[in-house]
């Protein structure tokens, strides 16, 4: 491959729009729920993945249950989706996946959550 080719790959690469979201990792055994927003959704399914395969716990909030009830026990559900805008800075984007999170988070009942 030559250098301006891969410089127009790694062009494309970055302009593309990242999709974030909030999901929500849920215990089918408690009906617990941890939720929390992201930048990259498909990083979080790829993480979630390979936390259930190794046995180890998506995250440390969760640590006892995964023990007591194994991985086999929690799901991963996306909530919400959306895109960065086109003129959006990546702050700004942290910032609006934040105040979705928070509207999430006021449908579940704190005890029902992690």
């Amino acid at each position: 491959m030559d250098k301006q080719r891969k410089k127009e790959i790694i062009t494309e690469y970055k302009q593309q729009k990242s999709t974030g979201g909030v999901y929500s990792i849920y215990n089918k055994e408690t009906g617990k729920r941890f939720i929390k927003g992201d930048a990259n959704l498909e990083a979080v399914k790829n993480r979630f993945m390979f936390s259930q395969k190794i046995n180890s716990p998506f995250t440390v909030v969760m640590k006892a249950d995964w023990a007591q009830y194994g991985p086999d026990s929690f799901v991963l559900e996306i909530l919400e989706e959306i895109k960065m805008e086109n003129e959006e800075s990546p702050r700004a984007f942290r910032d609006r996946l934040k105040k979705l999170e928070e509207q999430w988070k006021e449908k579940y009942p704190a005890e029902l959550r992690y």
